[in-house]
């Protein structure tokens, strides 16, 4: 189960009505996972800093139990760049994504966590 929250200092006019739902298509593809696992949170409007200054940037950050590896990374990193380059107009280097790896036992749905639901 996936969850990705993607931080910004863009106002809320400039990210695309549907950015989250393809950014869910995007990383649906990308991590092998199916697209009605993920949450995808977007707080537009914050204030935020790159390297001290206030130019427009994205923090990403990924939380999900496996499909992070060292090489997933990789391709998952570029997938989300080139995204955010094509849906928001930000370079490269204004795009900041980090990976959090998730034990079962630590994520909680349904009323339960994914490793009692699992057994």
């Amino acid at each position: 189960m996936p969850m990705v929250r993607v931080a910004t200092n863009l106002p809320d006019s400039s990210v695309p009505v549907d950015f989250e739902v393809r950014l869910t298509d995007l990383l649906a593809e990308s991590m092998g996972k199916p697209r009605d696992r993920f949450a995808v949170e977007i707080a537009p409007g914050l204030r935020l800093v790159h390297g001290a200054m206030k130019d427009p940037v994205v923090v990403l950050t990924v939380n999900s139990i496996g499909a992070v590896s060292a090489s997933d990374n990789v391709r998952h990193t570029q997938a989300i760049t080139a995204f955010c380059l094509a849906e928001l107009g930000l370079p490269p280097q204004k795009v900041v994504v980090s990976f959090n790896d998730l034990a079962p036992h630590s994520v909680g749905f349904n009323g339960t966590t994914v490793a009692e639901a699992n057994k």
